[in-house]
């Protein structure tokens, strides 16, 4: 039999947001969890688990659900940590709250295949994304939307689910958002 593999600190972390969040604002995630299934039901049929349906209502939950229409779970905390958090978590929180959510091409992928090396199509920003049990589906060339968040040690974890696309499909997108972003520039500008 495997020996359990020690929770990461982050996921500690976040079971304690969520912990304080029910606690300041009971049946609110309960509300939550209504509006995802409303709102994301497209992206919902596309999760294949009930696993990267939790992952990813978690995610939106704590980054984008606006509790009272005013603040998200992860800036409530952040504004409000009282003596619930150290001041690494704290630094963590704020870690959470400025992700470098994006569109990626795939750079290169270490053999044991945890690790990933990520260029953001639209700042050409790189990272290096650390993964403990993430499915070793993907390749170099392809193309993702993910969450990476950044460790306190400075290399990234994906946080909530990751959208893949091929090199093809990818391009498309790779094409579109630059000529999107190129049109709002040169708007901007006027």
């Amino acid at each position: 039999m495997k020996p359990k593999r020690k929770k990461p600190w982050e996921t500690k972390l976040i079971e304690k947001i969520i912990d304080v969040i029910n606690y300041y604002f009971p049946g609110e995630e309960k509300i939550a969890l209504e509006k995802f299934k409303k709102e994301k039901s497209e992206e919902i049929s596309l999760m294949p688990s009930k696993m990267d349906f939790a992952r990813g209502f978690q995610a939106w939950f704590l980054l984008d659900y606006l509790i009272k229409d005013e603040f998200t779970p992860m800036e409530f905390i952040s504004a409000n940590p009282e003596k619930y958090f150290t001041k690494k978590e704290i630094k963590m929180i704020n870690k959470f709250i400025n992700n470098e959510r994006g569109f990626y091409e795939i750079l290169d992928i270490t053999n044991n295949k945890k690790d990933y090396i990520l260029k953001n199509v639209m700042n050409k920003k790189v990272i290096n994304v650390k993964t403990i049990d993430f499915p070793a589906k993907l390749k170099a060339g392809e193309f993702i939307y993910a969450v990476p968040v950044e460790k306190l040690g400075g290399n990234y974890f994906f946080y909530g689910n990751v959208a893949s696309y091929s090199k093809e499909e990818g391009q498309k997108v790779m094409d579109y958002l630059i000529k999107e972003s190129d049109k709002i520039n040169k708007e901007a500008k006027k």
